[in-house]
């Protein structure tokens, strides 16, 4: 008796584990790095140098897994700072945003516990809040960041057991404001962790 209870037990472990392998979805968090430079134009301004600067990303993401491809929508909370170098004075442009990439995804690998991805996609960005340093209010006083751009990413990802590790390159497809600040670059470093 005690042998079949225990190989029941086992069947019933081991189905769990597989229908948690096979999940065709998939709910995670992740968070990360952000580098961003942005392109601006100052009039007047004999010398521009756009430097990228850190900020960070917190979010969560759906995998929906289709054998070798997936499809990823995510919802994103973004903060973004880039600097400005001009007539050697320097300044800082902040920004807040929540970020919706949908992005088709591609496993290169795919072992039970181990898979290397290479995606991409578009990003819808919503911007929430935005500010410059004193030593640029005057240069973008009269600037408004548009409420919505359009970014794109390409990247590659790895997964082991429930980790992701994702890197990915992410540019603007329109400008940040309708003047001065046009499409930003942004490098992107995340770590996360699937719930299921």
């Amino acid at each position: 008796m005690k042998k079949f209870i225990l190989s029941v037990a086992i069947c019933l472990f081991s189905t769990a584990m597989f229908a948690q392998l096979s999940s065709p979805i998939s709910l995670g968090l992740h968070a990360g790095l952000v580098s961003t430079k942005m392109d601006s134009k100052i009039p007047g301004a004999t010398t521009i140098k756009d430097k990228a600067d850190n900020g960070m990303m917190l979010g969560a993401f759906l995998r929906v897994n289709l054998n070798k491809w997936y499809l990823q929508p995510e919802l994103n909370y973004v903060s973004r700072k880039s600097e400005v170098v001009y007539n050697g004075e320097s300044g800082d442009v902040k920004t807040k945003s929540m970020d919706i990439p949908i992005l088709l995804g591609y496993k290169l690998v795919k072992l039970p516990a181990f898979k290397l991805r290479a995606f991409a996609g578009p990003v819808a960005s919503f911007n929430i809040d935005d500010s410059f340093s004193a030593t640029l209010k005057n240069q973008f006083q009269n600037e408004d960041l548009k409420g919505a751009v359009w970014n794109a990413k390409v990247g590659a990802g790895v997964d082991v057991w429930k980790l992701t590790f994702d890197v990915d390159y992410e540019f603007g497809l329109s400008d940040v404001s309708s003047e001065f600040l046009k499409k930003n670059k942004m490098f992107n470093v995340t770590l996360g962790f699937k719930l299921f």
